[in-house]
């Protein structure tokens, strides 16, 4: 919300002088209207890292990043901290400047790819980017299928025992012991098409 909200005042900026909103004190003061915004946050409101990586001697594009450690409400669970990294990159509404030939050929199209995937991705919220975990007990693992109605099997890097809590994906083969396992991870990275040699469309959201 806050990073649209600099989108649309970059034209005032732009062309009527207008001062730059700052983003952190924007995003401090939307969470602090919230209930309980940092009940899971390690080290409370002062555990979330915001950085404004915007360009400020070039008005058109948008960054901002948001780094904090998630802890479990209920302490006991055998889960452990969790890294949250976030990021929220918009082009500013001052006009179209990026690379569009104005002789009518195409503009760029930006994509979302992964280091280890072999598809692009039109939206950065496609199921396939935003894995979403399920904690599930040990011994209903083997009647569990994902959405392509496959088995489960045990994951080669945290090597999960056999007992307890243990963590799933809908979308993936592979249980896991702990709830931030690499292999649950997507490093998500935005590139123009033509850089995407090698990637596929995805058929979720590739159109």
């Amino acid at each position: 919300m806050s990073g649209n909200n600099r989108a649309f005042a970059e034209y005032q900026v732009k062309y009527a002088m207008g001062e730059r909103t700052e983003i952190k004190g924007q995003v401090k003061k939307y969470l602090g209207n919230q209930i309980y915004p940092y009940l899971c946050v390690k080290n409370g409101e002062n555990g979330i890292n915001l950085q404004d990586l915007s360009d400020k001697n070039k008005i058109g594009f948008i960054e901002v990043t948001a780094e904090y450690k998630l802890k479990p409400f209920i302490y006991w669970l055998p889960i452990g901290e969790i890294t949250i990294k976030d990021r929220f990159f918009s082009h500013a509404w001052v006009g179209y400047s990026g690379s569009a030939i104005q002789n009518g050929e195409d503009r760029e199209i930006y994509v979302y790819i992964t280091k280890t995937g072999g598809k692009y991705h039109l939206t950065y919220d496609c199921t396939y980017l935003r894995v979403k975990i399920q904690a599930v007990g040990y011994e209903g693992i083997s009647s569990l299928r994902n959405t392509s109605g496959g088995r489960y099997y045990a994951c080669e890097r945290c090597k999960p025992e056999g007992n307890g809590i243990v963590y799933i994906a809908a979308d993936g083969n592979r249980y896991h012991g702990e709830a931030d396992c690499p292999s649950l991870k997507r490093i998500v990275y935005m590139v123009p098409l033509s850089e995407a040699k090698g990637y596929s469309a995805c058929s979720k959201c590739g159109g």
